[in-house]
């Protein structure tokens, strides 16, 4: 175990427990399930918690649930296992989690006491022409190494380490997302293995429901994806810029790029994610791609107010891309997430500024961050009810974010989140109360229609149809329709 894992198995422990609360049927496995029979099924690829190998396969993305302690961690290496893993849950009565990249912000990727089907061992990446086939445990960094000597581009995700499959199976947005819409849009086809161990071929003319729940309805739900299949787009290059200001021109620089981002002529080719920082030397920032000629950039630029600092650059489309890669600091978060439908208007500005100007820090280690995702592009081409992901009318969505240190007593989470929760407060009043499924906040209330809202009933259909036990379940599971 590393010194992670320790602290938040000793010190850290008890919040996150107190924290998790499975519905539906019981997520720990019954005390007589065959375990010694599933490691026999798999070839020994199954750990327990006394197997050296165990703990680093358990340790999530977000140290803050690392203290969640699986029955027993299945290490597939083709969808054969994966359907033995699970027909196996099924007879002994153990719930199923499946993990990709494990990055999941409220901690589903994990479980307390059921079958952890750990992914990692499927990472496979095949380009044929423009289609790209990927395996369940592919990361966006295998997706870059298959492509970056290309112009094929599948709009992806900015987070190397984070698996495809949660990307794409709750929506997918990143910074081609208004040039060429969700990753979900261009997945033309996927395989994923049931409930009842089979295997299910899923594209519009087959399993056509399923196809469509898996464009939004996010991971974990409706059985395990082994493997995608995608459509590139050829991209001949981007311009990319990166911009900060001093924090007194924070009102200034975030209300000129909500004008920017605002106007419909640029929807399609200004990729821009901005937002403020509670400390760091970017506080105020905004970063992105643009999909066409550098000086039309640098005319739009020069609308905003002078940068402290700039850097543009003309680029290969995955050069660019890599070039805003974020990777984990691997300190415990929590998150939040508001899907906007309007424009950020000025009196919202000011309020997030002034509240950001005065974050009260629970320990040194302590701050916080604001995202906004501009989107109103190629992303509003279909219609809410085309794919199960539902904001196709969102102009942005905001990531709220806070972090602490991994060695802070629990009470640094908790002072965190209670502030996380009145900025979200802050926010959601005149922004609305949506939010983005691959961003979940496990205290959000009435989670239903903020992820999914019309689409739930639809999906709690398919659920009914390929899971209706609940084989596959966690706190803000779709629940089967009556």
């Amino acid at each position: 175990m590393d010194r992670r894992t320790v602290l938040r198995a000793g010190a850290g422990a008890g919040l996150a427990a107190g924290l998790w609360a499975p519905v539906g049927q019981a997520a720990a496995a019954r005390k007589d399930a065959d375990w010694a029979g599933l490691k026999k099924l798999l070839g020994g690829r199954l750990f327990r918690p006394g197997d050296r190998q165990f703990w680093p396969l358990n340790l999530p993305a977000n140290p803050f649930y690392a203290d969640r302690v699986p029955g027993g961690i299945a290490y597939p290496q083709t969808p054969d296992d994966v359907a033995t893993a699970v027909n196996w849950a099924g007879e002994n009565g153990v719930k199923v989690v499946p993990r990709s990249g494990g990055h999941n912000y409220a901690g589903y990727s994990t479980t307390d006491g059921g079958l952890l089907v750990h992914l990692g061992g499927m990472r496979d990446v095949k380009v044929n022409g423009t289609t790209l086939t990927v395996g369940a445990g592919a990361r966006n960094a295998d997706v870059y190494a298959a492509l970056k000597d290309t112009d094929l581009l599948l709009p992806g995700g900015r987070c190397p380490d984070v698996g495809v499959s949660g990307l794409v199976l709750g929506g997918g947005i990143g910074l081609a997302t208004r040039n060429l819409g969700l990753t979900c849009d261009s997945l033309t086809g996927t395989t994923a293995v049931l409930a009842d161990g089979y295997t299910a071929t899923c594209h519009e003319n087959s399993n056509s429901e399923l196809f469509w729940a898996c464009r939004g309805g996010a991971g974990g739900n409706f059985g395990i994806n082994t493997s995608y299949t995608f459509r590139l787009h050829r991209v001949q290059g981007v311009v990319t810029y990166d911009l900060s200001w001093d924090w007194k021109d924070a009102k200034s620089a975030l209300k000129a790029l909500a004008g920017l981002i605002a106007e419909s002529r640029h929807r399609k080719t200004l990729a821009c994610q901005f937002g403020l920082r509670t400390s760091g030397n970017a506080r105020v920032y905004a970063q992105g791609l643009y999909f066409g000629p550098q000086e039309t950039l640098m005319s739009l630029i020069g609308r905003l107010p002078r940068p402290k600092s700039r850097a543009v650059k003309r680029a290969g489309v995955w050069e660019g891309m890599s070039r805003f890669y974020e990777t984990s600091s691997g300190d415990p978060y929590a998150s939040g997430s508001i899907v906007a439908k309007q424009n950020l208007a000025t009196p919202v500005i000011e309020q997030l500024v002034d509240a950001f100007s005065g974050w009260k820090s629970v320990t040194p280690a302590s701050r916080a961050t604001v995202s906004f995702f501009a989107m109103g592009g190629a992303d509003t081409a279909l219609r809410p009810t085309d794919t199960a992901y539902v904001h196709r009318d969102a102009t942005f969505i905001v990531d709220l974010a806070t972090y602490w240190s991994d060695g802070d007593p629990d009470q640094a989470a908790a002072g965190n989140k209670q502030a996380l929760q009145r900025l979200y407060g802050m926010l959601s009043a005149p922004l609305g109360t949506g939010a983005y499924q691959n961003f979940p906040d496990p205290d959000l209330q009435g989670w239903q229609a903020a992820y999914y809202g019309r689409n739930y009933a639809g999906l709690q259909r398919v659920k009914r149809t390929v899971d209706p036990d609940r084989l596959f379940t966690y706190p803000q599971g779709i629940v089967p329709a009556p």
